[in-house]
């Protein structure tokens, strides 16, 4: 029996980098019909891999769609990236679906990626469950059990391995009690083997507990001593599943076949229709990614969350109405025309220029925000400086950046005041790369550098004197008096006072003016000065050649001979830094962040995963995702915030202005 009324599942395959997603992804197109032969990822010829950067770095970096049928029933499959670098990818696809299966490497066991995708998950709320892939290549299955259950919760798992001559063949099904073996994908019920018989029940027993747990009826049952087995039983876990209180873990292998059909009835019985998540009513769809292709223009991936549609029909949206000459779905790169569509369809939609990421449609009246599932994306974390090679790509940089930031909205672009570089910030270095190589898509070939560090000044100690500009020519002079006091200051503030009209308030505004022009270049080495009171309290002024450039210029000159009396000092950007990462590496991140100057604020556990924070300077951290993997062996991740400004360590400091002295001299 498949509960739910629609013969739809929407699903976001998500999982850490390399825990075979793509490569089960084609063995369920394969074993449903949809494909003839499976691709392989090393090979680049996959369904959901087909992007040039996907297939280069062997690598999902783009959320793929897959639909399939299985049953009589439609499956979309999200195939969406593993690596937290595309984590607008990720985070697009669980929009998209009803449910999340998140894949976990046997060999690997649990990742960043994995608690990642599942926080997200359960904050949107969506179904759960787990496969576990890879067994064939090693890991211990029971181990893995047991850290799936600290770092995830509630999980049941369904299957067991069956092992022959140390070789795994096939699953034992808790459930029921029956064991399966597997040949080239095709499955053989055989009996559970006798030394497995006592694990195998131990197993079902939690799983029968489990389950009543949730259905009060069936608990009292259970409790007045009565057998609960059958239907009702079944009933009951796939309910619980779809509200999220049990989280199924199912074994499968993409490359050997096995588990993947039982897998798809599972994803069927167990989770939920886009009518239990949404209802019923006029049509209500969102923009999860866009997707610019030379032939079809920009490509809008739309999730249909509920109502029907057909060829012809218009959306409403912020930007207006939407007609949809046609309705596709995609399949990888392809786009499959239909003649219908409904609640649970992921739609391609062509030439769709004015569709943005996160754009809501909608027939009849306007939804509210909350009907539509939203994930925030993070800020990103590694910056690089950007910049054309040459005259051509110069002209069209501009528009290949905004088609690709509108691809890719998790990617942010800003023009460094304090340095003058354009900064792409980005959420690792494959993001960058795949963004570069992007770029040379569209015909733009760009340079990568580190960016400058935006350093400041300040002072630390109280000072005063005069500026006075004065220059007399045959007409009208210019004459212009200021004697200033600058203290030390959390933040800028301006006080003016004059008494007795030694200068003319009317020169207030272009004094300021001419102080915050100054302070725009430190006394040191040229870089914004912060934090720091000005007091304008005495000066003289001439009926005739006096002006406000001239006292703007005399306030310029006040300034920076004030500043060099005020013990001016070089401020870098500090950051906090949240590094997450196994238990077993925390030692060396320690050590490494406080060889960056870094002063370690805590530390605490996340799930199965130990999370380090500490404010570092952003000098030491620019290229920290080099660092990171070597720190980790690959499993670790950060995030970087902004904190404050401090005080650069004098023999630093004194480097740093020599450096600047001598980059303005040549």
């Amino acid at each position: 029996m498949i509960p739910g009324t629609s013969p739809i599942r929407t699903v976001a395959l998500v999982g850490h980098a390399g825990s075979g997603k793509t490569t089960l992804t084609e063995a369920l197109l394969f074993q449903t019909g949809a494909k003839e032969r499976m691709g392989r990822v090393e090979d680049g010829t996959t369904t959901t891999d087909y992007t040039p950067e996907a297939k280069l770095h062997r690598t999902t970096v783009r959320t793929g769609v897959a639909p399939l049928r299985h049953k009589g029933h439609r499956i979309f499959l999200l195939d969406a990236p593993g690596y937290g670098d595309f984590v607008g990818e990720i985070r697009g696809a669980l929009e998209a679906a009803d449910a999340a299966l998140v894949a976990v490497s046997a060999e690997n066991g649990v990742q960043v990626g994995t608690e990642r995708a599942w926080t997200v998950a359960e904050r949107l709320g969506l179904a759960r469950m787990v496969v576990v892939t890879k067994l064939d290549k090693g890991g211990d299955y029971y181990a893995l059990l047991e850290d799936l259950r600290a770092t995830l919760g509630h999980i049941l798992p369904i299957d067991l391995p069956l092992f022959e001559g140390g070789r795994w063949v096939g699953l034992i099904d808790v459930f029921h009690g029956k064991a399966y073996r597997y040949e080239n994908g095709q499955e053989v019920e055989v009996p559970v083997p006798e030394e497995e018989r006592e694990q195998a029940e131990r197993f079902r027993q939690e799983v029968l507990e489990a389950i009543v747990e949730t259905d009060e009826a069936l608990l009292e049952k259970y409790l007045e001593g009565e057998e609960v087995t059958g239907e009702a039983l079944e009933r009951a876990f796939h309910e619980a599943v779809r509200k999220g209180l049990l989280y199924p873990v199912a074994l499968a292998s993409g490359t050997e076949g096995i588990g993947v059909l039982p897998l798809l009835d599972l994803i069927l019985e167990a989770l939920p229709s886009p009518e239990e998540r949404f209802g019923e009513g006029p049509a209500l769809a969102k923009v999860f990614k866009v997707q610019v292709d030379p032939f079809m223009g920009q490509v809008a991936y739309v999730r249909l969350y509920r109502g029907r549609l057909k060829p012809g029909d218009t959306l409403q949206s912020e930007a207006g109405p939407v007609r949809l000459p046609h309705l596709y779905v995609p399949m990888g790169k392809d786009l499959l025309e239909v003649e219908e569509a409904e609640g649970g369809f992921v739609l391609g939609l062509p030439k769709a220029e004015n569709l943005h990421r996160g754009m809501v449609l909608w027939q009849g009246e306007r939804p509210e925000s909350e009907a539509v599932p939203f994930a925030r994306l993070p800020e990103p974390n590694v910056p690089v400086a950007i910049r054309p090679k040459g005259r051509t790509d110069e002209a069209k940089l501009g528009e290949a950046l905004r088609k690709l930031l509108e691809e890719d909205p998790s990617l942010k672009l800003e023009r460094q005041e304090e340095t003058g570089e354009f900064l792409l910030w980005g959420h690792g270095e494959l993001h960058l790369t795949t963004a570069k190589e992007r770029l040379a898509d569209y015909g733009v070939e760009v340079e990568f550098s580190v960016p400058k560090v935006p350093y400041r000044e300040t002072i630390r100690k109280v000072a005063e004197g005069q500026g006075k500009y004065k220059k007399q020519t045959g007409g009208h002079g210019q004459y212009g008096d200021v004697w200033l006091r600058l203290e030390p200051a959390p933040e800028y503030s301006f006080e003016w006072r004059i008494t007795g009209g030694v200068i003319p308030s009317k020169y207030q505004e272009a004094i300021e003016e001419g102080i915050l022009e100054a302070a725009k270049k430190g006394v040191l080495a040229g870089y914004p000065v912060m934090g720091f009171k000005a007091i304008v309290y005495n000066g003289s002024y001439h009926e005739v050649d006096s002006s406000d450039l001239a006292f703007q210029i005399a306030a310029s000159m006040a300034f920076k001979k004030v500043m060099e009396l005020a013990s001016p000092v070089l401020l870098e950007p500090i950051y906090q830094i949240k590094v997450v990462a196994p238990q077993e590496r925390v030692g060396d991140i320690l050590s490494d962040l406080q060889a960056r100057r870094g002063r370690i604020l805590g530390m605490e556990q996340e799930g199965a995963l130990a999370a380090v924070r500490a404010e570092v300077p952003l000098a030491e951290v620019l290229e920290y995702y080099k660092a990171l993997p070597s720190l980790t062996g690959g499993a670790g991740a950060y995030t970087l915030e902004f904190s404050h400004y401090a005080e650069v360590p004098p023999h630093l400091a004194q480097k740093i202005v020599q450096e600047r002295k001598s980059a303005e001299e040549t």
